[in-house]
């Protein structure tokens, strides 16, 4: 029989370890949406279940031309569905679930291949260096699903089995956001691990089958083959958003993905020989998403947290089994979780973020259709709460041309012929935070009036020989 340290420390501490995980997301989840581009989620949501088709959808703006596809549809639908049975308190619902959906599948795949104290670390690690991503965007559930999806095919390697549950995965994948593709990727290196392993045509060619299959789910979902142009537009539009830049290894999560990487590396590449090819090809996979930009580091982070913690697991010892109360205590955890999120949420989270009562006076006074000269990163806020102005940018990059791209970034940077962009625009309204600079040279270059001021936004007014639409 164990002594009480043993199970103290063997059962015990990774259920609290695990429990505090649940309940800093739950905290944090529960509260007033404040991230801009959950509005335009919303927005396009409700777009979507009034008519958008989804292989030809519209646009918000008349300064967003591109002919784009959805890559996002389904939350976004379920998120309007959300808003309108249960105001904003179930939209931020959602983004909780979608966080603990996150820290269960990381501790599951990680459980797998070590002791749930060294699973509820690595997950630990894995919620901090994702922890400014988790809000309340589609994206989540990315980090999810590749952690699932290691874990699927690690067990099928192991088993000497093909993971076709993956296909159903990616399909689901591919209508919930635009990183399905880090699936196939997953797959690419689950295939070379079995050719390097040499395990056989065969099994190879069933392998390949699933890889196949991911890429045809794809194409499968109610968007169509047309996704695959959304994969293809991401590389020209990633440099006008700063989440698609380069990783600063020295942030939060920079480092956080070092601790994960670094020394699974080290332990790696010393003793290749205990280390089957698929724990080196997936870490190597997660360092490529770690160094492909800043927006991608959680996803490398769940990539590599099974290898990570086999790795830990070796210098331990064997793996304790899992046994019926530890799976029953972690479903009821991540319940206790929900039902928690979704009580909080109902008292904190059913407010949009405050504002200056005079910007509400204002927007809503203007008549439909006015442009609006305003801020990319409020955009999506603007145009949610009140949908008939034109905004002139918002964040969702898709629905602009690259023409259209650089006119917003030479406008908000008052780049040499910034004031011809402006006029070109046709608005004569304008709402923008007091410190930027587009609002200093409006107001301090061609005539601007500040008619409203507070500490984040302010309401400016052309002057009168200032040309109309």
């Amino acid at each position: 029989m164990e002594s009480r340290s043993t199970r103290l420390v063997r059962v015990v501490m990774p259920a609290v370890l695990f429990g505090a995980v649940l309940a800093a997301l739950v905290h944090g989840a529960a509260r007033a949406i404040n991230n801009p581009d959950t509005y335009f989620h919303l927005r396009f949501g409700h777009e979507f279940a009034d008519g958008w088709s989804l292989t030809d959808p519209g646009s918000v703006s008349s300064f967003a031309t591109a002919e784009w596809v959805p890559t996002q549809w389904l939350p976004q639908v379920l998120m309007a569905s959300l808003e309108n049975g249960w105001g904003l308190a179930g939209v931020a619902f959602l983004g909780g679930v979608q966080a603990i959906v996150l820290a269960t599948v990381v501790y599951v795949a990680t459980r797998q291949r070590a002791d749930a104290l060294v699973a509820a670390t690595v997950t630990i690690v894995v919620i901090v260096t994702s922890w400014q991503f988790l809000s309340v965007r589609p994206q989540v559930l990315s980090y999810a699903f590749a952690a699932a999806a290691v874990g699927l095919w690690a067990h099928a390697h192991r088993a000497g089995t093909a993971p076709w549950l993956v296909l159903p995965l990616t399909w689901l994948w591919a209508m919930w956001h635009g990183m399905w593709p880090v699936a196939l990727s997953i797959g690419l290196v689950g295939v070379a691990a079995a050719a390097l392993e040499r395990r056989g045509w065969t099994s190879i060619a069933r392998q390949a089958a699933v890889v196949l299959g991911c890429v045809i789910a794809g194409a499968v979902t109610p968007v169509g083959p047309k996704l695959y142009r959304a994969v293809l537009g991401v590389g020209e539009r990633a440099p006008f958003f700063s989440e698609w830049g380069p990783t600063d290894f020295i942030s939060v999560p920079g480092i956080g993905v070092l601790v994960l990487l670094a020394p699974a590396f080290l332990v790696l590449l010393r003793s290749t020989h205990e280390n089957g090819w698929l724990d080196i090809l997936t870490l190597g996979l997660a360092a490529g998403w770690a160094l492909y930009s800043a927006r991608t580091v959680p996803v490398a982070a769940a990539i590599a947290a099974p290898v990570v913690a086999a790795t830990l697991q070796r210098g331990i010892g064997p793996r304790a089994p899992w046994k019926r109360f530890e799976a029953a205590a972690l479903l009821a955890t991540t319940a206790a979780a929900v039902l928690g999120l979704g009580a909080l949420a109902s008292v904190r989270a059913d407010e949009a973020p405050s504002q200056p009562g005079w910007v509400d006076r204002e927007l809503r006074g203007l008549p439909a259709g006015t442009p609006l000269l305003n801020h990319w990163n409020t955009g999506g806020y603007v145009m949610w709460r009140y949908p008939d102005l034109d905004l002139v940018m918002h964040g969702y990059g898709d629905t602009f041309t690259i023409a259209e791209l650089e006119r917003n970034r030479d406008l908000l940077e008052v780049q040499p012929g910034w004031d011809d962009l402006a006029r070109e625009t046709g608005a004569r309204h304008a709402l923008l935070p007091p410190d930027s600079p587009l609002a200093y040279a409006l107001v301090h270059q061609t005539g601007w009036t500040v008619k409203h001021t507070s500490e984040h936004v302010e309401f400016l007014v052309a002057p009168p020989d200032w040309p109309a639409e």
